[in-house]
Parts: C-alpha cells; sequence; structure tokens
C-alpha cells in the first residue's frame, strides 16, 4: 500500500489537485467501479467532470457502477448541481438529515480487478473545489491482496454501509421531484444563490466588503487555475447574439459523442506546431483480423522543423507544446510516468466532429523502446472507431494551437 499526500491551492501551479486525479481515474479502463461522496457540489464542478464520468460509463460497462451522493446542507449545492447529477443517468443521490450535524466527507473510490485508488480529504464536487481551494487529501494506492489495503477498505464500506448500498434512508434519489421538493422547502438555492451565498462568506471579513481600514497590509499570493481539461459550461447568449442551438448536449459528452457541435469557438490565429505527413496503418488505427488497433498517436519527430531545424521530439511536445496542462504522475510504482488530457477541435477530412477531451501520456523511458518518441496521443474509445471508418492511411495529420487552444485536422 503507498500514501501519497495531494495539496492544491497553496501555489498557484497545483499538479496534484484533485479534479486531475479524478479526470485521469475516470478515463483510464482498469477501474469497474466509482463512488464519489461529496459534501457539496456545484453545476460547474459536476458539468466540468460530466464528460469524464460519460466516458467512465463505456469504460465501467455498467452505468450502476457509477455512484454519486451529495449533501445539500447550507445551502451547499445547488439545483443546477443536482440537474446536471441527474443528467448523467448514474446512480446519483442526495443525503440530507434534518438533525443540525452537517454531512461533510470528501471520498472518491476507484475500485479495479486488480487495484484499488481512493481520495480522502477536503475537496467538494465545485470547480474550486477540486482545483483552486487551498486543499489536503491523502491519495491511498493498494493491490487488492494486500491485506492492509483491504482492510482499510473494509473500515471505510462498513462504516458508511447504507451510503455505499444505498440503503439509507436518508438517502433519496435524484430526480425532478425531489430537486423541487427541496428547492420548495429552501434547503437547495439556484446556483446563483449558491455563489452569491459563497462570495459573501469568502469576502465578508475584507477590508472592501466591511468599508474599515485596515492597520495591516495583506500580502498579494499567486493562486491555483481551472485546466482546460475541466470544460466550462456555455454561458447564457447575450441579447445581440443569437442563441446556440442545444449548447448543453453538445458540451456534456465531449469525450463519447460523435459526430457532435464544438462547445467553443474556432481557434483564431492559430499555428501549425506538428505536421506528419502520409500517416501509417498504425497510425490510421487499420489493422489485420484479429489484431487490436494501438489507440494511440505516437507524436514523432516526423521530420517537422521549427526555426529551419527538426525539433527534438523528446522533450517538444511535453516542454514546448503542451506545457501549460496540468500534468500529473498517477502511477506510483512509475515516476517517469505523466499525463495529462486536453481538448482538440476535431477535423477529419473536412467533416468537423467537435472537441474532444484526449489523453497525452509522457515517459522517458519509452525513447529506447518506443521509437524514440516518449509522447503519445490516445484517441480513446469513440475516436479509434471513427478513425477507422474514415480510412485516414496516407492523408496528413496538423497539430495546432493559438497557445490557449488546440485543434487537429486531418485532410
Amino acid at each position: 500500500m503507498t500514501i501519497k499526500f495531494l495539496g492544491q491551492g497553496f501555489e498557484a501551479a497545483s499538479a496534484n489537485a484533485i479534479g486531475n486525479y479524478l479526470i485521469s481515474y475516470l478515463n483510464q479502463t482498469n477501474f469497474h467501479s466509482f463512488t464519489g461522496i461529496s459534501a457539496f457540489a456545484s453545476e460547474a464542478g459536476i458539468f466540468g467532470l460530466s464528460g469524464h464520468i460519460l466516458n467512465a460509463k463505456q469504460n465501467f460497462q455498467l452505468p450502476r457502477n457509477i455512484k454519486l451522493v451529495v449533501g445539500i446542507d447550507q445551502q451547499g449545492t445547488s439545483k443546477e448541481a443536482l440537474e446536471e447529477l441527474k443528467n448523467l443517468n448514474v446512480a446519483s443521490y442526495i443525503f440530507y438529515q434534518s438533525e443540525a450535524p452537517i454531512f461533510h466527507p470528501k471520498i472518491y473510490l476507484f475500485e479495479g480487478d486488480q487495484q484499488t485508488k481512493l481520495i480522502v480529504g477536503s475537496s467538494n464536487l465545485t470547480g474550486t473545489g477540486l482545483f483552486v481551494n487551498v486543499e489536503g487529501s491523502l491519495l491511498i494506492e493498494f493491490n487488492n491482496d494486500d491485506p492492509e489495503g483491504t482492510n482499510l477498505l473494509n473500515d471505510l464500506k462498513s462504516y458508511y454501509q447504507t451510503l455505499f448500498d444505498l440503503t439509507d434512508p436518508n438517502l433519496f434519489p435524484i430526480s425532478d421531484a425531489v430537486i423541487a421538493d427541496f428547492v420548495a422547502k429552501g434547503i437547495v438555492p439556484d446556483e446563483t444563490t449558491r455563489r452569491r451565498n459563497y462570495n459573501a462568506k469568502a469576502g465578508g471579513s475584507t477590508q472592501q466588503s466591511t468599508g474599515q481600514q485596515s492597520s495591516f497590509n495583506v500580502p498579494r499570493r499567486g493562486t491555483a487555475t481551472i485546466p482546460h481539461s475541466f470544460p466550462r459550461k456555455p454561458t447564457a447568449a447575450s441579447s445581440t447574439t443569437p442563441p446556440v442551438a442545444a449548447p448543453v448536449a453538445a458540451a456534456i459528452t465531449p469525450i463519447v459523442s460523435v459526430p457532435q457541435t464544438p462547445v467553443t469557438p474556432p481557434i483564431q490565429n492559430k499555428v501549425l506546431v506538428w505536421q506528419k505527413l502520409s500517416l501509417s496503418q498504425s497510425d490510421a488505427q487499420r489493422v489485420p483480423a484479429g489484431s487490436n488497433p494501438t489507440g494511440n498517436l505516437k507524436l514523432s519527430q516526423a521530420r517537422f522543423s521549427v526555426n529551419n531545424a527538426f525539433i527534438d521530439q523528446t522533450t517538444y511536445f511535453r516542454n514546448i507544446v503542451f506545457h501549460n496542462l496540468t500534468w500529473i504522475a498517477p502511477k506510483p510504482n512509475n515516476n517517469s510516468y505523466e499525463e495529462a488530457f486536453c481538448p482538440f477541435d476535431i477535423t477529419i477530412l473536412g467533416n468537423s466532429i467537435g472537441v474532444h477531451t484526449l489523453k497525452l501520456s509522457h515517459d522517458p523511458v519509452r525513447i529506447a523502446g518506443q521509437g524514440n518518441t516518449p509522447t503519445w496521443l490516445h484517441w480513446g474509445n469513440a475516436l479509434v472507431p471513427l478513425l477507422q471508418q474514415n480510412n485516414i492511411t496516407g492523408k496528413t495529420l496538423n497539430l495546432y494551437t493559438d497557445s490557449q487552444n488546440f485543434s487537429i485536422e486531418i485532410v
């Protein structure tokens, strides 16, 4: 069993933010179930994870293997957050009791046939709780034949037995009727009210809010930010902008639905940062019968040059092209392996298939044995069949960026 401290928000670059780990694990295929228990949830928190949770529904096969339990005390969870949970069509519940003690745990459990990962700490299912707030958590990882780990897991499930088996009388399956009832009782606010209450608590003692002069100066501090792999929900169109048809449906499935409408504006002033001519059959995921496609694209040199010099693919992608992404080391026994998630606006042979969040992985160990290409792009379960159907063998792949957004065009 290994235990790792995960701190976030205390420094501006929080690679160990809980949200990064949830995104990583939800996109892996070696787990069969996920249980999330959180005191509070926001619309941004659930929406940002929604595409990754929908991808996990494919990986885990059974949607009921994804369970989410949220509290609604102190108006900390919004009506819109509960609606986002309902739309995921997984086992989602509200825990509520009328007695004074509030429901306050934050537990995220991933279980697989071989390994279990458990995060216990202070991060709620809100955008700021997962990435920005100063939080502290422990990541506990163990193989399923580890008696110390299994004893810990048994203790956890025994203590919260009625939450894990969904028999607790204070659990309410999330539905339109249940949401409406708690809203009518004044227990669940709308998102605007939740944010206003949160901001009032966060800023209530500042000099600006009280109007009082302070006898000391509070130093300014760099703060963490929410990464691109955690998409924002599109805001309502202004009165001068024509409405966009079905923005929520397009945005909520950035990983698993093809084709789909892009949820971000087209990249402006884009720059070509990599090009691969004449994609191979392996690149195109077209393999002989009986063989499995690799599912990835190795980001090789491909004789691509910058400033009249060929790129050094061993560092170019990790340290230059994708250096602004949040990279984490999710494997406890491999400190050299890193991965990050990035939205790409993808066009294949002139057809836009929308924005898809794809995994990137980097491991210098690959340099010796994998054609000198340590950085890979992983297409994911949804895009591999699409690439095969379009037969992109021999085509050209162009990778563009405007320094913030990325697009892939296969022509």
